[in-house]
């Protein structure tokens, strides 16, 4: 018995192996440049976005960056709903003993939390400028906020309140995402003109990177609290 599973298994193994060479052999008919090329020669013009990367998941494709969002505001919702703790219950510190937390680990996070905190903002702030945005100034922020429950264990988090924050920025978004049908005639793009000057385009970036960081932050913030409730 088993070696007939071995058989149907190397066959299928084998099957797999000639599609994925015969879909090698068009790759180069494929593959184009144009994509890239018209980034590099127009981006910094069209979005005034000097980070490419940023240029593209907040003008170019913002709708990607608008449903990644939304998948992360439907993951805290899941979580929220799956886990056994009452949400009114607001105190987190289950995993967290202070009496068992060293001294020397409270100092440093003392001392790491404004640092990081201000990292978080500079990344995001900049993320049209330098490598960073929005997703990833939101996760150092978050990291900065979960350094807290090791230095005040008894801090209180209303999850609830933290949520709907949460959907709030996320319908701000959208609207503003929306304003360029109005401005430039078509959705999820930068509202302001495209004659408009860089400095100009550049509100909106940080408008938006802003937005999408507190987002970010405050879901992550929101999953960890859960896990902290849900330990217990």
């Amino acid at each position: 018995m088993s070696v007939s599973k071995n058989i149907i298994l190397f066959a299928l193994l084998s099957v797999l192996l000639i599609v994925f060479m015969l879909a090698m052999q068009d790759l180069d008919v494929l593959y184009n440049s144009y994509g890239r090329d018209y980034y590099l020669l127009y981006g910094l013009e069209e979005t005034g976005s000097r980070n490419l990367v940023s240029a593209i998941y907040l003008d170019y494709r913002l709708f990607d960056s608008l449903f990644e969002a939304g998948i992360l505001l439907i993951a805290v919702s899941g979580i929220i709903w799956i886990s056994k703790h009452d949400i009114e219950e607001k105190n987190a510190k289950f995993m967290i003993d202070k009496y068992k937390t060293p001294d020397l680990f409270v100092t440093f996070s003392r001392l790491v939390y404004p640092l990081m905190l201000t990292f978080g903002f500079y990344v995001i702030i900049n993320g049209h400028l330098s490598p960073g945005g929005g997703f990833q100034g939101g996760a150092i922020v978050a990291t900065a906020i979960l350094i807290l429950y090791y230095i005040d264990s008894e801090r209180e988090t209303n999850i609830g309140l933290i949520v709907t924050i949460e959907k709030y920025i996320f319908m701000t978004i959208i609207v503003l995402a929306s304003i360029s049908l109005f401005t430039r005639g078509t959705f999820f793009t930068n509202f302001m003109p495209l004659d408009a000057s860089l400095q100009m385009k550049s509100i909106y970036l940080v408008l938006l990177n802003l937005l999408i960081g507190f987002k970010v932050a405050l879901g992550l913030w929101t999953i960890f609290t859960a896990f902290l409730k849900e330990g217990r």
